[in-house]
């Protein structure tokens, strides 16, 4: 019995030794494997800077979603050899890679410019993301304006470091650019159902998030794992979060969702599902090869230079790209341009990084000089 014992005792010490050393193996070959998927993160940021000048021909002055960097069917060019950008094999390991760009959302730094705020935008989109209380929405607007701007003194219902420093924790007011799309649920009136939408699930509640004097109640009520907004608990299904990017510049027509589309000046939801429409082409599939990119934001506007007639629109005679329902004759050509374009200049690049099961995700900002379209430059790097 006691060699018995003495055996079972032996055998479990052994097998935790086995066990541990397993755990250091694998530890130490992760450890092995960090400069090599550090490598193959930035490469695949490079690989898809060439992808980005890699355009359809007679698209050499638009962004879409049918164009090769973005998952289109296929490169368009005799110039270079098709590859994937998914499971590419790189080293020891593959990398997939995917690029979105910026511009398929509002900028918030573009709406909330100090110098030329776009206020009709941006009242629409605190209003389609719940904010539908006049005073909430008000108090929203007011507050952003303030963390972007410099002055010191805040708008009617906004808010500057002296709210905030009542606040626990206390924090000062940015007064600069918005660098993170989070910085938004640092600020007066943003409430998590706002942001993220009241549908989304599995998101933390921000540290930040907290209940200030004189405000809107930041702390959100869990119901079945959702964020309640009590007085829109039906239709708020879309947060800011699907709609604002940190950076990029006008919308991208070809690229932004309907519900981004429906935030243009004389846009609504009905003519923003025909402009959809129009740009997939036949197959009403974005992303194909019968796609029918914009190649001016007038071809959108019935009233403006490559529209159609007032009223008319795709399969009533108007010419391409006249979209029933745009803004009719009379708006000027600078007023949908001063809000959307149909190139993008700043596009996300994430790298899915494998070596041996051993896994890595990187990310990467690069930016298009609007001068030199092919002149990418990586201007942010982190891994994930």
């Amino acid at each position: 019995m006691l060699v018995m014992i003495v055996i079972i005792v032996l055998t479990s010490i052994i097998a935790a030794f086995v066990l541990s050393m397993k755990v250091e193996t694998q530890l130490a070959q992760v450890s092995d494997y960090d400069s090599q998927l550090e490598w193959m993160g930035r490469s695949g940021v490079e690989l898809a800077r060439y992808a980005l000048t890699m355009k359809c021909a007679g698209q050499e002055g638009v962004d879409s979603l049918n164009q090769f960097w973005a998952g289109g069917a296929t490169p368009c060019t005799n110039d270079n050899p098709p590859f994937s950008l998914k499971d590419y094999p790189l080293g020891n390991g593959t990398i997939s890679i995917t690029i979105t760009d910026m511009e398929r959302k509002w900028d918030i730094n573009n709406l909330a410019d100090p110098q030329s705020p776009k206020l009709d935008v941006l009242q629409k989109l605190v209003m389609k993301a719940g904010a539908t209380d006049p005073t909430q929405a008000s108090t929203i607007v007011d507050s952003i304006l303030d963390w972007r701007s410099p002055n010191s003194d805040p708008h009617f219902n906004g808010a500057k470091s002296e709210y905030y420093s009542r606040l626990d924790p206390p924090y000062y007011c940015k007064c600069g650019p918005i660098d993170d799309l989070s910085e938004l649920l640092l600020i007066k009136g943003v409430t998590p159902e706002i942001y993220w939408g009241v549908n989304s699930t599995n998101h933390p509640v921000s540290a930040y998030q907290q209940v200030g004097p004189g405000g809107f109640d930041h702390t959100p009520r869990r119901t079945k794992s959702r964020f309640v907004n009590e007085q829109n608990q039906d239709t708020n299904v879309i947060g800011l979060a699907d709609l604002l990017s940190p950076m990029g510049g006008k919308l991208n027509i070809n690229t932004a969702s309907a519900a981004a589309l429906a935030m243009l000046p004389g846009i609504d939801e009905t003519t923003a599902a025909r402009i959809i429409q129009e740009r997939v082409g036949p197959d009403g599939v974005d992303g194909t090869e019968d796609d029918t990119p914009f190649h001016n934001v007038g071809e959108i506007n019935s009233g403006l230079p490559g529209g159609g007639p007032p009223g008319a629109g795709p399969g009533a005679g108007a010419p391409p790209g006249g979209v029933q329902g745009a803004p009719a004759a009379g708006v000027q050509a600078a007023g949908l341009a001063a809000y959307c374009d149909v190139r993008s200049y700043v596009f996300e690049v994430q790298v899915d990084a494998e070596i041996s099961g051993v896994h890595r995700t990187f990310t990467g900002i690069v930016s298009r000089n609007p001068q030199n379209p092919n002149q990418i430059t990586c201007v942010r790097f982190h891994w994930n």
